[in-house]
């Protein structure tokens, strides 16, 4: 895979706030100098685009971190949707890469064989 592939730029949502300590060019700030952070740019007011590197971090490490500083997500049912699908496919590009588990947990998918059954059994079971 090209170096390009560990990159991700995503828009994180924000709950809409009349306060601007918890506004988008808050969030950028908290996140500006943060490892593996390439990007953090206000799209709107209550929206942040970042660009970040696999390597170091996941959509879901940034989404908590923020939520440890206080900002609240738009937690609406499709953005969360979204975020779950970001999640999903961010374990599988870091599996690909080769890249560790930034939280220090093994996958145990790799321990464990799936098990496979016969055709025939599967047909004979059938009957």
């Amino acid at each position: 895979m090209e170096d390009v592939d560990r990159y991700r730029c995503r828009h994180i949502y924000l709950k809409q706030s009349n306060n601007p300590a918890l506004q988008a060019k808050a969030a950028c700030a908290a996140l500006a100098n943060l490892d593996g952070i390439l990007l953090a740019a206000p799209h709107s007011e209550h929206c942040v685009h970042i660009v970040y590197s696999l390597d170091q971090l996941t959509i879901e490490i940034v989404i908590e971190l923020l939520g440890e500083l206080n900002f609240e997500m738009d937690n609406t049912f499709l953005r969360s949707l979204r975020n779950t699908i970001y999640t999903f496919l961010e374990e599988n590009a870091r599996d690909n890469l080769h890249i560790e588990n930034t939280e220090g947990q093994q996958d145990n998918a790799e321990n464990h064989e799936i098990p496979h059954q016969d055709n025939d059994q599967y047909w004979e079971d059938y009957h």
